[in-house]
C-alpha cells in the first residue's frame, strides 16, 4: 500500500497569512506595485477586515488612480463600513471610466437606497439592466427600490424575474416573503421564508421575519421557536427580542413578554414599537408607568450607552502601538479624529444635560413641595437608582 501525505486543514486565518505573504513578497521588490496592493486588499476582504483592506485599495489607486475596477472595489468595502456617500463617490468615478458596468450600476442602486434618492436608485437599476439583463442582483435590487417605495405588487414582479436566473438567492427569498407579508399573504410568506431558510439556515433576520407571519397565522408557539432560534443565533439581536416578547404575548404570557421587551429596550433604547409594546405589557400587569418614570429610564439606558461609547473609544486609543512611521502617521489622523469627535459629543451631552437639568430642577422643585414630608418615598427613589438592574414591575411591587 502506498502511504499517502496526510491532509493539512488550514485555518482561515492560516489561508489568509499565506495569501498576504504572496502580496508582501512582491511588495518588498516593488512598492508601487499597484496589482499586489489589489491582491492584498482582495484577500483581506474576503476575510472581512474591512478597514485594513479599504487602506490597501487606496494604496492601489495611489499607483493606478484610474483603474475601474479597483474603484468598485473600494466602492464596495465603504458600503460594508455604511460609508455610503464616500462609496457613492467611488461608484461615480468607476462609471466615468466605465460606463457599461452593470455590476457598478447594481451597487449604486444599492447606495442611493440607502440614502433614501429612490428615484436616483430606479434609474440606476434600469442602466444595470439595460447593461445586462440577467444579473440577478440587479433584479433583487429593483425589488428592494420598489418595496421601499410601498409598491409591494411591483416588487414581487422583480423578485421573480431575479429568482427566475437563481433560485438560490436567500435574501431574495427573503425579500419576497417581507413583501407578501406586507401584502397579506401569509401563507406564501411563510413559504418563502422557508426557502430562505433552506438555503441558509443561521440567518437570524430570516428567522425574526418569520416570527410574525406566523404570529399572523396564529401559530403562536412555532413564533416563539423562530424567535429563540434567532436569539441563539444573535443573542444581541434586539428584534429578536422584540419578536419573542409578541409571540409571549400572543401566548398570555406576559411577565415573560414584558422581560423580552426590556431586554429588547437595554440592545437598542430608541426601538420605538419595543416601548410601546412593554408600555402595553406593563398596563395589561397592572403596572401604571407615568411619563416621568418611563422618561427617566430612558435617560438611564441613553447614558448607559454612552458611556459604552465613551469607554470603547478610550479602549481603542489605549490600544494603539507604536508600529512604522507609516502606522504611526495614521495613528495620529485618527486619534486627531477621534479628538474632534469626543469633543462634538462631549458638547453635545453637555448641552442636553444642561437642557435636562433645567427641566428636572424646575420639577424637582413642585416635586420637593409635594413630597418634603414623604421620606419614605424619597428613600425608595434613591434605592431604585441604586439598584437599576431590577425590572420595572420589580421597583413596581416594592414601592406597594
Amino acid at each position: 500500500m502506498k502511504n499517502y501525505p496526510k491532509k493539512v486543514s488550514y485555518t482561515a486565518s492560516d489561508r489568509l497569512k499565506i495569501a498576504l505573504a504572496v502580496h508582501e513578497k512582491a511588495l518588498a521588490k516593488n512598492p508601487e506595485d499597484a496589482g499586489a496592493w489589489a491582491g492584498k486588499a482582495a484577500a483581506l476582504l474576503r476575510n472581512r477586515r474591512y478597514k485594513e483592506a479599504l487602506q490597501a485599495f487606496n494604496r492601489a489607486l495611489e499607483f493606478d488612480p484610474e483603474n475601474p475596477g479597483y474603484l468598485f472595489e473600494k466602492g464596495f468595502v465603504l458600503l460594508q463600513l455604511d460609508r455610503e456617500e464616500e462609496a457613492l463617490k467611488a461608484f461615480d468615478r468607476s462609471l466615468e471610466i466605465k460606463p457599461e458596468s452593470d455590476k457598478t450600476w447594481n451597487l449604486m442602486t444599492s447606495v442611493l437606497c440607502k440614502l433614501g434618492q429612490h428615484e436616483k436608485a430606479i434609474n440606476a437599476c434600469k442602466k444595470a439592466l439595460a447593461a445586462n439583463p440577467k444579473l440577478a442582483g440587479a433584479w433583487h435590487g429593483k425589488g428592494n427600490v420598489l418595496t421601499d417605495l410601498g409598491k409591494y405588487e411591483e416588487a414581487l414582479t422583480a423578485y421573480d424575474e431575479a429568482l427566475k436566473l437563481n433560485r438560490k438567492l436567500a435574501r431574495t427569498w427573503e425579500a419576497r416573503a417581507f413583501a407578501l407579508y406586507k401584502l397579506e399573504r401569509f401563507v406564501e410568506a411563510l413559504k418563502a421564508y422557508d426557502e430562505a431558510l433552506n438555503i441558509n439556515p443561521n440567518n437570524a433576520k430570516i428567522w425574526v421575519g418569520k416570527g410574525p407571519a406566523l404570529i399572523r397565522l396564529n401559530k403562536d408557539k412555532q413564533a416563539l421557536e423562530a424567535c429563540k432560534k434567532a436569539i441563539l443565533i444573535k443573542p444581541d439581536f434586539a428584534e429578536a427580542w422584540y419578536c419573542k416578547g409578541l409571540a409571549l404575548s400572543k401566548l398570555e404570557k406576559d411577565e415573560e413578554a414584558l422581560a423580552a421587551y426590556e431586554r429588547a429596550l437595554r440592545i437598542k433604547p430608541d426601538y420605538v414599537e419595543a416601548w410601546q409594546a412593554r408600555n402595553a405589557a406593563s398596563s395589561k400587569l397592572g403596572i401604571e408607568l407615568d411619563d416621568e418614570e418611563e422618561e427617566e429610564e430612558r435617560r438611564e439606558e441613553k447614558e448607559k450607552e454612552a458611556q459604552k461609547e465613551r469607554r470603547s473609544e478610550w479602549t481603542r486609543k489605549e490600544q494603539k502601538t507604536e508600529g512604522t512611521e507609516k502606522r504611526v502617521e495614521t495613528g495620529r489622523g485618527r486619534g486627531q479624529k477621534a479628538e474632534g469627535t469626543g469633543r462634538g459629543r462631549g458638547q453635545k451631552t453637555e448641552g442636553t444635560g444642561r437642557g435636562r437639568g433645567q427641566k428636572t430642577e424646575g420639577t424637582g422643585r413642585g416635586r420637593g413641595q409635594k413630597t418634603e414630608g414623604t421620606k419614605k418615598e424619597g428613600k425608595g427613589r434613591e434605592e431604585k437608582r441604586e439598584e437599576p438592574k431590577k425590572n420595572v414591575w420589580t421597583r413596581k411591587v416594592e414601592k406597594k
